[in-house]
């Protein structure tokens, strides 16, 4: 059984091995990684990372906004689409007057009361 560790026949070139080296940048890198940032740098990381995470809030708050228009829209929109009966307008006027909300608070216990409304009323008009 031959091993790896063996050296090739005389007048026989040694099998190529794929080398591991990472290039020169990319030690500078990791080196730089792998050091304790200094207070400055450390600083500008968490501007950076706060302004990140910021644009990702805005992101995530317009898409929400959108969803939950687009299903008030669609509740709106199968209302105007064909008449209800008196006693299914009843519940679903008594689900909006039930909503207690607070808009100038801006509460994200207010959108989920939102939310769950509006997932009333689509189930109240089976869809």
């Amino acid at each position: 059984m031959a091993t790896g560790n063996r050296k090739p026949p005389a007048g026989k070139a040694a099998p190529a091995r794929p080398v591991a080296t990472a290039p020169a940048g990319e030690k500078n890198v990791a080196a730089a990684l792998a050091r304790k940032p200094s207070r400055k740098t450390a600083n500008d990381i968490l501007v950076l990372e706060l302004r990140r995470l910021r644009t990702m809030f805005t992101e995530i708050a317009e898409r929400y906004v959108a969803d939950m228009e687009g299903e008030i829209a669609a509740v709106v929109k199968a209302v105007e689409g064909k008449p209800l009966p008196a006693a299914r307008v009843e519940r679903m006027l008594k689900i909006l007057h039930d909503l207690s909300v607070k808009p100038r608070k801006g509460r994200r216990k207010d959108l989920a009361r939102i939310g769950n409304a509006t997932a009333s009323l689509r189930k109240e008009m089976g869809s």
